[in-house]
């Protein structure tokens, strides 16, 4: 007895059902268990567009911007959502290289400007009485 490759002929249409069918129904199987992702994409619209708040215009966050997407994989990150986290924490997520005052200091200020779009759109929020932010 040995394996040999199927002919594609009628004569073996039956065995071909008998082989197809099971990996067809876990096929199936793995479909029923994903959920639907209409409500993850309206969420993620409903981040694109522009926000304004107190007379003041919030640009909308790009899906496919890689700073975008480095922002959200830094906030979320597990290590805070004990503490939260500071603009210093973010900072050295999204440029690890700074080294110089004077270009610390101006990446500050980006995330600075990075945390209020955040902010602006409820996704994050402050720790009362300290320098943090937590997810909402």
């Amino acid at each position: 007895m040995a394996w040999f490759p199927m002919a594609k002929g009628v004569a073996n249409l039956y065995r071909y059902a008998e082989i197809t069918q099971p990996a067809n129904t876990r096929y199936l199987d793995a479909l029923a268990e994903v959920d639907d992702p209409g409500k993850a994409q309206e969420d993620l619209l409903s981040l694109a567009p522009s926000v304004r708040r107190n007379g003041r215009s919030y640009r909308g966050f790009n899906p496919f911007s890689k700073l975008d997407l480095d922002l959200f994989s830094a906030v979320l990150r597990g290590e805070n959502t004990i503490m939260g986290f500071r603009n210093s924490d973010i900072r050295q997520q999204l440029f690890p290289t700074a080294q110089e005052p004077g270009k610390i200091r101006q990446l500050a200020s980006r995330v600075s400007r990075l945390l209020k779009l955040l902010h602006v759109r409820q996704l994050i929020a402050k720790i009362p009485c300290f320098r943090r932010w937590r997810v909402t």
